[in-house]
């Protein structure tokens, strides 16, 4: 015979298990709610950034469509990059932040990785919505030709701080570019740079320099992509994460996602942000 306190953490287990398997899967709950909760990055035009109280960029829209479809109210979670991908995993999908513990129903803007999903048993990485690349956003009238990016030996470059384009400028040419580099704290500040002249390229993603070409109204904005040899990263798909205990909800998000690749919608948000939409590349 087990102990009187087994017995009752046992029993406790087995009530616990019932009430779990007794409960609503995480679509219906969604949709019973009327609710869903969309995280997207802050400060990461043209994706999601925040214009006062208002929250606009392709993922935005994107989240808006998710709430069409599913016929309930969208409570966009906006929030800073973490250190690294597995940090905004946990914080954002299932985890929370130290304080409120709040998280989202869906991450937005998530690489597919295999690895990365292996790491993060918690969450889902599915339906990839777009391919990424690394490009450069170049003054036509300063740099009419970009074949190396030794011509950034004597001509300032900005980029993100630490950001995969930041660490790529930082060893390339073993450390040559280094008097070069213009670093933004954000990607606000760097666009900042290219706008307002200070450098005359940005590195970044292929999509934030052609957002950032139709930023800078004033300058001859073209974008390249030189060889990048070294570079962490020079493309990859994104998708979105979902609770582990959410995949009802990922397929139900992923064919939202589908049916706008397939209809031409997506192409055309990407378009109105000036950006050229390209399918993602599995």
């Amino acid at each position: 015979m087990y102990p009187t306190i087994l017995r009752s953490f046992f029993a406790l287990l087995c009530a616990l298990a019932l009430c779990v398997s007794a409960q609503a899967r995480p679509l219906d709950e969604v949709i019973d709610s009327g609710e869903l909760t969309v995280f997207v990055y802050s400060d990461y035009a043209p994706y999601s950034w925040a214009d006062g109280d208002e929250h606009k960029g392709i993922d935005v829209e994107i989240a808006k469509a998710f709430g069409k479809s599913l016929g309930v109210k969208i409570n966009i979670l906006m929030r800073g990059a973490d250190e690294n991908i597995d940090d905004d995993l946990r914080i954002n999908i299932w985890k929370g932040d130290l304080i409120h513990r709040k998280v989202a129903d869906v991450m937005l803007h998530v690489p597919v990785d295999k690895l990365v999903n292996a790491r993060n048993d918690l969450a889902v990485i599915t339906a990839p919505y777009f391919q990424e690349q690394m490009a450069l956003v170049v003054d036509n009238d300063v740099l009419p030709t970009v074949e190396t990016f030794g011509r950034f030996l004597n001509n300032p470059i900005g980029v993100e701080l630490d950001t995969a384009g930041d660490f790529f400028l930082s060893s390339a040419f073993r450390g040559q570019l280094h008097n070069s580099v213009r670093r933004g704290r954000t990607f606000a500040d760097a666009t900042d740079l290219y706008v307002n002249g200070d450098v005359t390229a940005l590195l970044a993603s292929k999509a934030q320099a052609e957002w950032v070409a139709t930023q800078a109204k004033d300058r001859q904005s073209r974008i390249v992509q030189p060889p990048m040899p070294g570079i962490v990263r020079n493309g990859w798909p994104i998708g979105i994460a979902i609770k582990h205990d959410s995949r009802d909800l990922g397929y139900a998000l992923g064919d939202v996602l589908t049916e706008m690749i397939n209809n031409g919608e997506m192409k055309a948000l990407y378009m109105s942000y000036g950006v050229k939409y390209l399918e993602p590349d599995l």
